[in-house]
């Protein structure tokens, strides 16, 4: 009876679904296991081994081996850097780069000739690990994303002056390019509407004594029909739509004072680190300028498993705007500004003078400012506890009367009976 038994479950598919399953994922695990251990390392035409490096652009590779030391093994892990350039090598790249840079930045226009709408301003050549960072002569009719400023811009166009400096490692080139930007195309409709609303201007100064504006009978050539736009009284209506928009813009607006209150909440609570950091850096040597670089790009690398945090995005954002051409100190005093906490214009402040005098004394007044930083943040802490004892208290009322509601009702009526 067992072996019927054995037999009538193998029969069943669900049996042999499952053992399909197993066996196929056996045979990849074979497969996938022999692979990855038959690799063997390369070696050179001198008998040494060697492992082979990413291509320029690629970044770093990191690998996995065994060194075998007598009798004993260990397993390392290995970091090889990516390919790296020759000094004539970089030179020829850098040359090629600018060369194809213009074509690159062109974005929806044809040359730089002619310029109508945004370049894109790329801060990365592909597949060489240059960078580029722009600086414009003309910034009120583009930024440095590209973008274009329409009513500062001319009909018959202007000028721009862009210098792209290309960076790799420590070495540098700048290259220069022009471009004649216009105002964007208008459509049709866009063209008729300025060449009336010209026409109406014109005619008003004309009649500016008279007790009526004359609505010209033709505009650039062709006859106008003028009358009155539709009335729109009927969409009183949505007044009482309009009742419940505002309800939701209250709760809106309640959310967003609540959000701004977690930021700057969160900003004092990371202030001290930042000065801490800051301070660290200062210590050992480094310039202003690098100390704010090593706290945000050691942000922007963690960013992604720890969150964003407002203090530090504002360093990133300050940070951007240095190597985008912007003066420093005036970068240090803005990201106070845009922090809008007393302590971060303190510090910013603090920055800024100290570029203008000299960064003596700077360690003191850091660890000054760390100091009452740090007290606080205790209170602060303190302040939150306190804070949250006070909102406990809420649900433990609400679990008291359901203790009671279990105790006393059966008791009533146990009572009644």
């Amino acid at each position: 009876m067992g072996w019927k038994l054995v037999k009538k479950k193998m029969k069943d598919p669900v049996y042999i679904k499952s053992g399909i399953a197993v066996a196929v994922s056996a045979v990849c695990f074979t497969g996938v296991f022999l692979w990855d251990n038959a690799k063997e390392i390369e070696k050179n035409e001198s008998g040494q081994k060697i492992l082979q490096r990413n291509q320029h652009g690629q970044g770093d590779s990191s690998v996995q081996i065994r060194a075998e030391v007598g009798e004993e093994k260990e397993d390392i892990s290995v970091t090889v850097s990516e390919q790296a350039y020759t000094e004539e090598e970089l030179e020829a790249v850098f040359q090629e780069a600018s060369v194809i840079l213009e074509d690159m930045i062109l974005g929806e226009n044809k040359s730089l000739d002619e310029i109508r709408t945004g370049l894109s301003l790329i801060q990365e050549i592909p597949d060489t690990g240059i960078s580029v960072s722009w600086e414009l002569d003309r910034y009120d009719v583009m930024d440095l994303q590209g973008n274009l400023i329409p009513e500062k811009i001319p009909e018959d166009g202007t000028m721009v002056k862009l210098s792209a400096s290309l960076l790799y490692e420590d070495k540098k080139a700048v290259y220069e390019f022009y471009a004649r930007v216009y105002p964007p195309l208008r459509s049709s409709s866009e063209r008729m509407r300025k060449k009336l609303e010209e026409g109406l201007i014109e005619s008003d100064e004309v009649t500016r004594t008279e007790e009526y504006l004359v609505l010209p009978d033709q505009i650039g050539g062709e006859p106008v029909e003028w009358d009155y736009a539709e009335d729109t009284r009927a969409f009183g209506i949505l007044i009482l739509g309009a009742g419940c928009a505002a309800m939701i813009c209250v709760s809106e607006k309640q959310s967003v004072k609540k959000e701004e209150k977690r930021r700057i909440r969160e900003m004092k609570l990371d202030y001290p680190q930042i000065i801490n950091k800051f301070n660290l850096y200062i210590s050992a040597g480094m310039t202003i300028r690098r100390a704010w670089f090593c706290i945000a790009g050691d942000y922007e690398k963690k960013r992604k498993n720890f969150g964003t945090r407002a203090a530090y995005e504002e360093m990133v954002y300050t940070m951007h705007e240095i190597q985008g051409g912007a003066p420093e100190g005036e970068c240090y005093e803005k990201y106070g500004i845009r922090c809008g906490i007393s302590g971060y214009r303190k510090f910013g402040t603090m920055l800024s003078q100290n570029l203008r005098k000299g960064s003596r004394g700077i360690t003191e007044l850091l660890s000054r400012e760390a100091e009452e930083a740090f007290e606080d943040r205790k209170n602060l802490a303190k302040k939150l506890g306190e804070e949250a004892g006070t909102k406990m208290m809420i649900p433990m009322f609400i679990m008291l009367a359901v203790v009671f509601i279990i105790v006393i009702v059966p008791a009533f009526f146990s009572i009644q009976i």
